[in-house]
């Protein structure tokens, strides 16, 4: 007989456990923030987040260094990637009073910010409706489709992307962010890990092929 939290992850107003440890190999990897990966240059926050790119910080949360966005409006992200051999973007989201946080990703068309070419987006919002929700006190995983960006967003091409913009829907909520990449979902060939073992008594058992028992 106990009591127990069903929410390890949360409480209060910062998380205590990290973000889980991501699985992808990095060779299929192009890493904006993250303790798994060797990182690319990456400006984070831009002069232009509000209300002041101060109010984000690194902080260690559980061993592990996080972003930390205390009070924010909107804040931005700058960096320089062609993900056009990229299939997602991966993100560990977790805020204590935000009820939904805008996903903005920007293309800058090969020529600059404000080009010949122009600029496009994408944006995925998540809430309470969205898949996977957005809860309050509990590390979210995301993975966006960057494909499903291009055929039902904005964004017109993933070949220089520029900019990531966090924008939780109630101005000066809290949001803490933990491993941003780009990865390439790449199908498996052939099982990692063994099948389950048999447990049937092997008195009760006529084997054709298994390491477990006697085969005919």
């Amino acid at each position: 007989i106990y009591f127990y939290n069903d929410n390890p992850g949360g409480g209060g107003n910062a998380p205590v456990v990290s973000a889980p440890t991501p699985t992808e190999d990095a060779a299929n990897v192009i890493s904006l923030y993250s303790d798994a990966y060797n990182d690319i240059a990456v400006t984070w926050p831009t002069p232009w987040s509000q209300p002041d790119p101060a109010t984000v910080t690194d902080v260690t949360i559980d061993g592990g260094l996080v972003k930390e966005h205390l009070t924010v409006n909107f804040v931005g992200v700058e960096f320089q990637v062609d993900a056009t051999s990229m299939t997602h973007l991966h993100l560990d989201v977790w805020t204590a009073d935000a009820d939904s946080l805008l996903i903005r990703l920007v293309d800058f068309g090969g020529d600059g910010f404000g080009g010949a070419n122009p600029d496009t987006s994408g944006d995925v919002t998540l809430d309470n409706a969205s898949t996977p929700a957005l809860t309050q006190g509990s590390w979210v995983s995301v993975d966006i489709s960057l494909q499903d960006l291009l055929d039902n967003t904005g964004l017109a091409s993933v070949a220089d992307l520029n900019q990531i913009v966090l924008d939780p829907t109630a101005d000066g909520s809290t949001v803490y962010v933990d491993n941003v990449y780009f990865y390439r979902d790449t199908p498996a060939t052939e099982p990692a890990v063994s099948a389950p073992t048999p447990t049937e008594d092997a008195a009760n058992v006529i084997s054709l092929y298994s390491d477990a028992y006697n085969d005919i």
